[in-house]
């Protein structure tokens, strides 16, 4: 038998399966019949805190001042009806979620249909049973439960939106800022590189032209050791302009400075380039093998400095007492050419694919190989300026294949 003193912590176990917590629902009961009160009362009483009211204009007081989580509501007061204040529930922003169950006498399809299109969560039908009002009661409740988590999470949903929002507005004006920023810098950047290019040019050739007439007129009176020393200044003279000519080249493909596309033939480019490059070819005792090579949307001459790059490396990285051997073929895909150059050099290990294209990364000691470390970076830069993309497969000490797709015309 239970107790008194028991049925409160009964009360509470099933509120929290309800809630989760140890807050027990709120009930309200709205019914003019004692009797009907009562009975519902001893029902439903294990489910949550109870209240009551007799008529309609009280039952909305009480809930101005503490929103159930339920109501049960007889749908025939004298008064203010039943229906009546299930409207004034349902048009009221604060209450409006609130389940309300009609108990009521009236078991006909229209009633109900009534009191369902009203806003009704359900009906129980008097004389009442208690096992079907318990259950009714405990569905609706549990509908309430989470109907009130979904909005919890949806109000925290909408918060958290909104900070981002604000996190990622401050982001885009931090990135715009940095944009004109580094615009700003780029183009001071490049005037520099114009400026400096200009300015080193001039003296560097006088140095590089000057020791070739000192070779020229005097190399055959100087000490072997002398002329050695004037090889090692034009050399350096040289690389030195090398440099600066491709700092520049660098610096316009990073500002995007490229004049309209127009067909490209890639046959007679590789062939002029061959030419330019024929006494290196020569002196290397290298074999240069072309396929068939198809006609690309492109800009000529960043075409031409981006094979020069990519022969000259071949050419250059090889071990010693090797003979170059490259292979340059192409295929076509959709619209895209991708143009394949081979070769059978020193290869490159892993960890330099890291920094492959990375502008002044080099790989090898200078000593061994001369560059400006630049040449790939340009490589690369010209690729992207034309939509393309390079890439490389290696095996050190073998040779690498470098690959570079571009549009066809």
């Amino acid at each position: 038998m239970t107790t008194p003193a028991q049925r409160p912590a009964a009360a509470n176990d099933t509120a929290s399966d309800l809630s989760g917590t140890q807050t027990a629902p709120d009930i309200l009961i709205v019914d003019d019949d004692p009797g009907m009160v009562q009975t519902l009362a001893r029902v439903i009483r294990p489910l949550g805190r109870l209240r009551f009211a007799t008529q309609g204009l009280d039952a909305l007081r009480l809930m101005a001042e503490a929103p159930p989580d339920l109501v049960l509501l007889d749908a025939q007061m004298p008064g203010m009806s039943g229906f009546e204040v299930l409207e004034a529930i349902k048009h009221d922003p604060r209450l409006s979620d609130i389940p309300v169950i009609f108990v009521t006498s009236q078991a006909e399809a229209q009633f109900e249909q009534t009191g369902l299109e009203k806003g009704a969560a359900d009906f129980i039908a008097k004389p009442i049973r208690p096992a079907i009002v318990q259950a009714r009661v405990r569905t609706q409740l549990r509908l309430k439960q989470a109907n009130d988590a979904l909005k919890q999470v949806a109000a925290t949903d909408r918060l958290n939106l909104a900070e981002a929002l604000a996190e990622l507005r401050e982001s885009h004006a931090q990135l715009q800022k940095t944009a004109e920023e580094l615009k700003l810098a780029n183009e001071g950047l490049l005037q520099f590189v114009r400026i400096s290019s200009h300015d080193l040019r001039e003296p560097l050739n006088t140095v590089v032209q000057f020791v070739g007439l000192v070779e020229d007129d005097h190399g055959a009176a100087l000490p072997e050791e002398a002329r050695h020393y004037l090889r090692l200044v034009r050399s350096a003279g040289e690389r030195m302009r090398t440099l600066l000519d491709d700092v520049v080249r660098y610096a316009r493909l990073q500002r995007g400075e490229t004049e309209p596309r127009t067909p490209v033939a890639l046959e007679p480019l590789l062939a002029e380039l061959c030419e330019a490059l024929a006494s290196q070819l020569a002196a290397s005792g290298a074999e240069l093998h072309i396929g068939q090579l198809p006609v690309v949307q492109g800009h000529a001459s960043l075409l031409s400095l981006l094979f020069q790059n990519l022969v000259s490396n071949a050419l250059k990285f090889m071990p010693e007492g090797r003979a170059p051997r490259i292979e340059i073929a192409a295929h076509s895909v959709a619209g895209v050419a991708t143009i394949t150059l081979e070769d059978n050099g020193i290869g490159i290990s892993s960890e330099g694919m890291e920094q492959l294209f990375q502008p002044f990364a080099r790989l090898n000691l200078r000593r061994e190989f001369e560059g400006s470390g630049l040449g790939l970076a340009i490589c690369r830069q010209i690729t992207e300026a034309h939509g393309g993309t390079i890439s490389v497969r290696s095996r050190p000490g073998e040779g690498s294949a470098f690959a570079v797709t571009l549009p066809l015309a």
